[in-house]
């Protein structure tokens, strides 16, 4: 089950609160959305399920015990299975075919890989586990939750199958006040506001560059230098909105339940270096690596190396393939390049820093929409080597890219959300302006697609 499906947002999602804030049923609500997190998950697999809640009690069982702090055996016990999950659904097909059968295709590997389908979300899943685990091991989670707190910090559905990547005390305040929790008419319009924001962009903004992007996707050796550069610029923003709304709407639907999710995006299109573009874009990732992986190789103190290790690794964690690892060694480059070279960098006007980083980051993202050969069509095409067959795009299609670029660095979607509550005309008028909105999304949510990184 996806944010984008009206069976979501006119099924489960009423339900769902209906029984949540169904009178005489307070005590129950921490197993009412442990219920309901569990059967949105079934939808993509009842197997799948099964191995999340295995998980769940398996971590839980192994960190319980006070023991845990120090103790690295308890850790790898806990911490294992997990990451064998992880393994086994994402990783193993890869790596037979790297290792073994690098001759093979896909069709050609073992029956047991190609009836492994992959979990929805078991990227962000496993690096929640993970994350508690090492946080109990560290001392820095004294006190144990009980088990249904626990088992809902890792299922609530709004976060299990695209993040934000959370840790325990990010959230613990709100599971802890699940039972107390009225939701006031500020909050319920805060959280209507993210909603609406979030699906806008999904639906409006990216699905739309999509339908454009995918024809063009299919023979990028045969479009023309412009052509190339509009499926460049156009799916950086595809990415960004897509991931974007979803984590909009994941921190709005939390708000319905008196949980604050960490903000995931800062305007990352407006970075004015790589580095600084890794603090603003998919925040909780990389907020997660620096604290369970870079500072514990070191950190700065072999910082080359360090870069090169959790970049490879980032790109890893976004997809079992070679262009993925590529991907996050071109990032790692890109990183590295800067800090040898931020005094020249600094120096250059703020325009022309901001720029020069989307068009670099935009470039990277070749390597998530095509593989090799298609990346490498695509940037001939771009710099004019390619036939050049493909009819140019149209003049709707580059107003479409000109209004996502205005969405992307005119709009504030938090700060809109933010002041959703009716006081004023003004925010009357505002209020009204989200209602034609979901109307509008509505009216095109049946074309949507699934998100993007419902993969990872």
């Amino acid at each position: 089950m996806i944010f984008n499906q009206t069976e979501f947002l006119f099924v489960f999602l009423p339900l769902t609160l209906a029984a949540f804030f169904a009178p005489g049923l307070r005590a129950l609500r921490p197993y009412t959305l442990f219920i309901a997190s569990l059967i949105f998950y079934s939808v993509s697999g009842v197997e799948h399920a099964v191995v999340l809640a295995i998980e769940v009690a398996w971590v839980y069982a192994f960190t319980r015990s006070k023991r845990v702090v120090g103790n690295r055996v308890l850790l790898t016990l806990a911490v294992l299975p997990p990451a064998l999950a992880l393994l086994y659904y994402k990783y193993l097909g890869f790596l037979v075919r790297t290792l073994i059968g690098a001759g093979l295709s896909a069709d050609e590997t073992f029956s047991l890989f190609k009836a492994a389908l992959l979990p929805a979300g078991i990227s962000f899943f496993t690096f929640n586990l993970i994350s508690f685990a090492i946080d109990r091991f560290r001392g820095e989670l004294p006190e144990m939750p009980p088990f249904r707190r626990f088992a809902l910090f890792i299922t609530f559905f709004p976060h299990l199958v695209a993040g934000p990547i959370l840790r325990y005390r990010d959230v613990a305040d709100g599971l802890a006040r699940l039972r107390e929790f009225t939701l006031t008419n500020r909050d319920a319009a805060i959280s209507i506001g993210y909603i609406c924001l979030g699906l806008a962009a999904k639906v409006l903004v990216a699905d739309t560059l999509g339908r454009i992007i995918d024809p063009m996707a299919h023979a990028p050796g045969a479009l023309p230098p412009l052509g190339a550069a509009y499926v460049v610029v156009a799916y950086s923003f595809q990415i960004y909105f897509d991931f974007y709304g979803y984590s909009l709407v994941a921190i709005g639907l939390a708000l319905l339940f008196g949980i604050r999710f960490p903000r995931n995006f800062a305007r990352p299109y407006e970075s004015l270096n790589p580095r600084d573009f890794w603090r603003r874009w998919h925040m909780t990732l990389s907020y997660w690596i620096r604290d369970y992986l870079y500072l514990p190789l070191g950190g700065n103190d072999r910082y080359v190396r360090n870069i090169l290790i959790v970049f490879a690794l980032c790109g890893l964690w976004h997809g079992a393939g070679w262009n993925f690892v590529a991907w996050g060694l071109y990032h790692a480059a890109l990183v590295i390049a800067y800090h040898l070279g931020r005094k020249f960098w600094d120096r250059l006007p703020a325009l022309l820093q901001a720029a020069a980083t989307f068009v670099l980051v935009s470039l990277g993202w070749t390597l998530f929409l095509l593989d090799f050969d298609g990346a490498r069509a695509l940037l001939q095409g771009l710099v004019g080597l390619g036939p050049a067959t493909a009819a140019p795009p149209t003049a709707e299609n580059w107003m479409l890219l000109g209004l996502a670029a205005l969405a992307c660095f005119g709009v504030y979607p938090e700060a809109m959300a933010e002041r959703a509550t009716p006081r004023g005309p003004g925010d009357y008028a505002r209020t009204a302006a989200f209602a034609v909105l979901f109307v509008v999304t509505l009216l095109f949510i049946d074309r949507s697609q699934s998100f993007i990184y419902f993969r990872f």
